[in-house]
């Protein structure tokens, strides 16, 4: 499913397998500071600023059946994967923008084409995309291991 990651400055799109994947990206991503939205309207409760510790652990239970810690250590692979695939660009840019990673065979030439979609289309000096890419290979390097420390606390 494609989802909208919401800040005050560029449109960003990504794929989540589900609603629990994508509100612990959005919500890790934006530190609380982000909106996320499904292509079909339905908001995800990631905007968390001022809230207290309490209610953060309550809107994070209540999203994920669980603590981010023990999500993360089942499903870190899934939310690495979502990391991968944020994008500048609103749900119409992502068909277009999806197609055409599709039509890149070239590992290389798939990561040229990313990195110049990522600097032509973000407007702001927020590097939220980059940022995204980032948490991926965090994630990955260690399964979830210290990522589910460190993203836990970086939730609120």
């Amino acid at each position: 499913m494609t989802y909208e990651f919401i800040t005050p400055s560029d449109a960003i799109t990504f794929v989540a397998p589900d609603d629990k994947v994508a509100f612990v990206c959005a919500l890790v991503l934006g530190r609380g500071k982000a909106f996320c939205k499904r292509e079909d309207g339905v908001d995800l409760d990631t905007c968390v600023l001022f809230r207290s510790e309490a209610d953060v652990e309550t809107i994070v239970r209540d999203a994920l059946g669980c603590g981010m810690p023990e999500f993360m250590e089942s499903r870190w692979g899934e939310v690495a994967d979502a990391f991968d695939t944020f994008a500048y660009g609103s749900f119409e840019d992502r068909r277009q923008y999806d197609d055409a990673v599709a039509a890149i065979t070239d590992p290389e030439k798939l990561a040229e084409f990313k990195a110049k979609h990522e600097d032509r289309r973000r407007t702001s000096m927020s590097e939220w995309v980059r940022g995204a890419w980032d948490l991926a290979k965090s994630v990955r390097k260690d399964r979830g291991g210290r990522s589910r420390r460190k993203l836990a606390k970086q939730t609120v």
